[in-house]
């Protein structure tokens, strides 16, 4: 039953997955293989910044 599975899940968790997906999915839309698309979702995941209101500006130039 769809609905009382999705009352299990908190939205917190929900929203995580959906973010690793999205990176999933724009390492496919990039073309990348499945290995290098992985290689690419764990190197984004290990990326540490120092602070969470600001954007690196090797990140900030994606944007452009």
């Amino acid at each position: 039953n769809l609905p009382k599975a999705m009352a299990s899940i908190h939205l917190s968790t929900i929203w995580l997955w959906e973010h690793q997906m999205h990176r999933w999915m724009n390492a496919y839309w990039s073309g990348l293989e499945t290995k290098e698309a992985q290689l690419q979702v764990k190197e984004f995941s290990l990326r540490k910044y120092k602070s969470h209101r600001c954007v690196p500006e090797t990140v900030a130039c994606l944007f452009d």
